[in-house]
């Protein structure tokens, strides 16, 4: 290769991770922008080395002709190209540097504060922004969600702050459009549209307040006769200590585009769904509502087992809206995972670095199905290969089997010590 060429690759290098995110946007699978992000240290280092060696290179061609009295072919041309490649090369590497030595703190992360506007404007970390151009993708996503006012996303405080019309989005959405471009948003611990929604209605709303003795949030502002509750018959049979995520995500999601209902929420045990009624919603509405639930064998609470669980939502905590159930999935992707390398490895000898290995293949593969982001089918026993010889395998796919009988309810879960 000569220094020319090695030049411009040296540029192509380490301006990756600052335009790669830029064509992946363009091109509509800005999703694989974090991957990018996640290793610009990788391609920027290269890019670098590879300049190095294109002026060692030259400057070593240069020293050969200049001994032997005969002129270097493309001097000149070589000689610029390496000065507009070093010049851009350095100017790359100063904008994912600079993120270090000119960082802010951090903003504080923050629930839902209503605007004079009538908007709502929230404050969501987001994992894994490394650099100004990593700020794209994220904000194409947001800024395509209906009712999203506006979006500022910082890589240097690693935070997006979103303006929002609570009518027509939520932070759950959020979320979700932030997450589907492969880096990583999570709500504040007390996020509840509900609690805003009666802020905003306080005054006009004369009926009777449930007084919250938790001191939680959401206590004071919300009303009980808005509220709900439904025992549901919604555990994880492979995670009995949570819900499933897979099954009431449907449910839930459904709900919300209900007439009458405003948001509706699971527990995290996967035993109670909770429903908020939009302030105009009918006795009819709601009956339909309720006769739909019974369909899926959830039975309206009432007397004290309501009030109580009535009480336990307005805390704000252990309470999944909508599609944020599928950190229930993730979880039980964990779980799931945790206990197949267990059962392999009680039978026979298992490296750590190979089970711990497997372990993460297992959740990551899990994760993606439980949460309807696979694009394909995805077998266990194949990404277990990379893993397991032969007899190990026999064993992996027997503990699929007994996992299977378990979440269908044909074995009882195992007592493991």
């Amino acid at each position: 290769m000569k220094a020319k060429q090695a030049g411009i690759l040296s540029a192509l290098l380490a301006s990756t991770c600052c335009i790669g995110p830029l064509l992946l946007v363009a091109i509509g699978v800005g999703s694989a922008a974090a991957l990018i992000g996640r290793y610009h240290g990788f391609f920027l280092i290269t890019g670098m080395a590879v300049l190095a060696w294109a002026w060692a290179k030259y400057l070593r061609e240069k020293t050969v002709c200049d001994c032997e009295n005969r002129p270097m072919g493309g001097r000149r041309s070589g000689m610029l190209t390496l000065l507009v490649t070093t010049v851009l090369v350095l100017g790359f590497a100063g904008l994912n540097i600079s993120r270090y030595v000119f960082a802010t703190t951090p903003a504080t992360v923050q629930t839902q504060t209503p605007l004079a506007n009538g908007l709502n404007r929230i404050v969501l970390s987001v994992e894994g922004l490394s650099c100004v151009t990593c700020e794209i993708p994220v904000r194409h996503a947001l800024r395509r969600i209906d009712g999203v006012e506006s979006a500022h996303v910082s890589a240097a405080t690693k935070t997006a702050t979103v303006d929002y019309e609570p009518a027509k989005t939520n932070p759950e959405q959020l979320v979700a459009a932030i997450n589907s471009t492969g880096y990583r948003a999570t709500l504040p611990n007390k996020v509840n549209d509900s609690a805003f929604m009666a802020k905003n209605k306080k005054g006009n709303d004369t009926q009777t307040e449930l007084a919250s003795t938790s001191g939680g949030e959401n206590g004071a502002a919300t009303t009980a006769s808005r509220i709900s509750v439904f025992k549901a018959p919604l555990v994880c049979p492979a995670a009995p200590q949570i819900g499933c995520g897979s099954a009431s995500k449907p449910i839930l999601l459904d709900l919300e585009r209900q007439p009458g209902v405003l948001e509706a929420w699971l527990n995290r045990a996967g035993t109670i769904i909770a429903v908020v009624w939009k302030p105009e919603s009918s006795v009819e509405t709601r009956g339909n509502v309720a006769a739909e639930l019974k369909e899926d064998h959830a039975v309206e609470m009432q007397g004290k087992s309501r009030d109580e669980a009535v009480k336990d939502f307005l805390s704000g905590r252990g309470w999944y809206r909508g599609a944020d159930v599928d950190r229930l999935s993730e979880e039980e992707a964990g779980i799931i995972a945790a206990r197949l390398v267990r059962w392999v490895r009680a039978k026979r000898a298992l490296a750590k670095d190979k089970a711990e290995g497997l372990q993460r293949a297992i959740e990551d593969t899990l994760r993606k199905d439980l949460t309807g982001k696979s694009t394909g089918p995805n077998r266990l026993e194949d990404v277990a290969r990379e893993y397991l010889d032969q007899e190990q395998i026999k064993i992996f796919k027997e503990s699929i089997k007994d996992e299977v009988a378990i979440e269908n309810g044909e074995k009882p879960m195992p007592k493991e010590h």
